[in-house]
């Protein structure tokens, strides 16, 4: 699949590149979504098979997604307070979350899917970098990869432990949880990401081959589809309305806390006499609107959260953000 795909894009200028990823990006989400939703509501199709669907691609995608992605970065001093803001606005939005749902009564498994759904953020391809792209071109792009350069060992440092904990509790009493069990096959991203970051600090280049064949695309490109058609296996429409309730708290934690948590972080920076550019600014904002992650889907249905309200929340968020939030940035921001 990577020659086929090198041979396509070698014939394409840079730009045309990065417009085929998108544009392919997008019909995958599509596509594939729609596939799990039928395979589940019309051929029968068991939703059971999410969490296996969704461990296969922690287990053989996901790790070496994030360590070749972090190990090819340049990461160049003055944009430090990018990956800086991604991930305080990340552990901030989690704080705030548990805060707010601690107020309405819910189970440990529905509060904690509901955390991840309001801490976690898409901020790739089918999310936020996306609208950068679409907004700023090139540069809003690599800005917003940097966004995500401490995002990602985080999530795997702090969230992955919590939720292999939690899914020790929710086997009973009998379960024993040491810090062994961190070492679960499916929380290989964690020392990919430290792997990665020290090959990326000791000046070791990725191999061409992996360039050369878009590597790192066909595997975003085959997660992706997989993790989609696991999230459309658990939507149903009736399904959707059993939720209604808690959609309004997560929408107003994404599309209005969020943005005003990151608006006020842009302003406690420029008190510290940093001057970041306009650019920065905008992107950070742009980014601060995200939907739920697709992460946040896979680690519900993976760890024994619920995977059913995972699904609806992603589906929910992502709605308002491409019918409502998108039109917006671009009147804002363009």
């Amino acid at each position: 699949m990577g020659v086929l795909f090198s041979s396509v894009v070698s014939q394409l200028s840079a730009e045309d590149v990065t417009r085929l990823r998108f544009a392919s990006m997008l019909a995958v989400l599509v596509v594939a979504l729609a596939a799990g939703f039928l395979a589940a509501n019309r051929f029968g199709f068991s939703e059971l098979w999410a969490k296996k669907i969704m461990t296969a691609v922690m287990l053989f995608f996901n790790w070496p997604i994030a360590l070749l992605v972090i190990w090819q970065m340049q990461l160049r001093l003055e944009l430090i307070w990018l990956p800086i803001v991604g991930v305080v606005l990340m552990l901030v939005m989690v704080g705030i979350s548990t805060g707010i749902f601690s107020f309405f009564k819910l189970d440990r498994t529905t509060r904690l899917t509901l955390i991840l759904a309001g801490g976690l953020s898409n901020l790739g391809y089918t999310g936020g970098a996306f609208v950068c792209y679409a907004i700023f071109g090139f540069e809003g792009l690599a800005h917003a990869n940097l966004f995500l350069v401490f995002w990602i060992p985080v999530v795997y440092l702090m969230f992955f432990p919590i939720l292999k904990y939690h899914e020790y509790r929710v086997r009973g009493p009998g379960a024993r949880f040491s810090f062994s069990t961190i070492l679960d096959p499916r929380c290989l991203s964690l020392p990919a990401v430290i792997v990665a970051l020290i090959l990326n600090q000791a000046g070791l280049k990725v191999p061409r081959l992996v360039g050369r064949l878009y590597v790192v695309d066909v595997l975003v490109y085959v997660a992706s589809a997989l993790a989609f058609f696991s999230i459309g296996l658990r939507v149903k429409p009736a399904r959707l309305a059993n939720y209604t309730r808690l959609y309004f708290p997560l929408l107003a934690i994404k599309f209005v806390l969020t943005p005003i948590v990151a608006f006020l972080m842009l302003r406690v920076i420029a008190l510290t006499g940093h001057d970041l550019t306009a650019l920065v600014q905008k992107v950070i904002m742009v980014l601060s609107v995200s939907p739920s992650a697709v992460l946040m889907v896979t680690m519900s249905n993976v760890f024994d959260l619920d995977g059913r309200l995972a699904s609806a929340l992603w589906v929910v968020t992502m709605a308002v953000f491409a019918f409502v939030l998108v039109p917006l940035l671009f009147f804002v921001f363009a």
